[in-house]
Parts: C-alpha cells; structure tokens; sequence
C-alpha cells in the first residue's frame, strides 16, 4: 500500500471537521492509555479473551490493543524497577511503595495473559487473522464510502 493511499485512509476529506474522526481517534487514545496505566480496569476483557481464545473476531473486538497491554508491561516494569533500585532509607513513602507491589505486578500479569493469548490465537488461526488484519487496513473508515476495489472488498467481508 502506498503512503499517499494510507494517509487518505487515516486523514479523508475533510478530517478536521469531522466529530465522527475526532471522538474515533480521542477514544483509541484514551483506551490505550487506560490499557498502559490501568491495566486491571480490564480484568473482565481479560477473562473475556481467555474465554473466546479461539475466536479471533472475538479478540479483535475487545477493549484496547496490544499496543497499549506490551506499553503497559513495559511502564509497570520501569515502575518495578522504581521501587527495586530506589532504597528505603532514601524515605519512600511506604504508601507509594505498598501502591507499586501491588498495582505494577497485577497490571503487568493482566497484560501478558493478552498479549499471549493474543499471541497464540494469531498462530494458530492465520489466516482468519489475515482476514481481519485485511480489513482493518482497508476498511473505509469515518463514515466515508468505498472508493478503491480493496475498500468494496474488506466492507464485504466486514459485513
């Protein structure tokens, strides 16, 4: 796919006055800044994924990406790594470093068990994992209608 065609697919005509764009892009945002801090807010998505581990329309659906879970780990990780090199004789608060042994490893534990769910679904249902990785990229997105023979094709399959 060229950029010029990957832009229009990101930024159509007229984009920035669109709302439907704005709230679409505020919302991804904000769900993978919910999934890299608070990562146990999905406790319930995460059971839900462990459930429907063989259906990748299922995982798809959920709430977050595995952008925002692989950032969580990584944040709860520097977040443990606070807590082991900073010494308690250097006065950390005791609440601080009871909030991080509790909230770090349970976020980090939430997304692992995304990520490698998500991990093993895409290996062992490729191609339904093609499928939808077709039509994320080529969908028309915001409302706007089909313009290329990829658009027709991945607004079939999503129906």
């Amino acid at each position: 796919m060229r950029l010029g065609s990957r832009l229009r697919g990101e930024f159509p005509r007229g984009w920035w006055r669109s709302a439907r764009w704005w709230i679409t892009g505020i919302r991804e945002l904000a769900l993978s800044t919910v999934a890299a801090v608070t990562t146990v807010v999905f406790v319930g998505e995460m059971v839900r994924a462990v459930r429907h581990r063989d259906e990748p329309r299922t995982l798809a659906r959920l709430a977050g990406t595995i952008e925002g879970y692989v950032s969580s780990i990584l944040v709860n990780d520097a977040g443990l790594g606070v807590l082991v090199t900073m010494p308690i004789e250097d006065d950390l608060p005791v609440v601080l470093m009871v909030l991080l042994t509790g909230w770090c490893p349970s976020n980090i534990g939430v997304s692992v068990v995304f990520v490698v769910v998500a991990a093993q679904s895409r290996i062992r249902r490729p191609a339904a994992w093609a499928e939808l990785d077709f039509v994320e990229q080529h969908a028309p997105k915001y409302g706007r209608p089909p313009e290329t023979i990829e658009e027709y094709r991945a607004q079939q399959l999503q129906e």
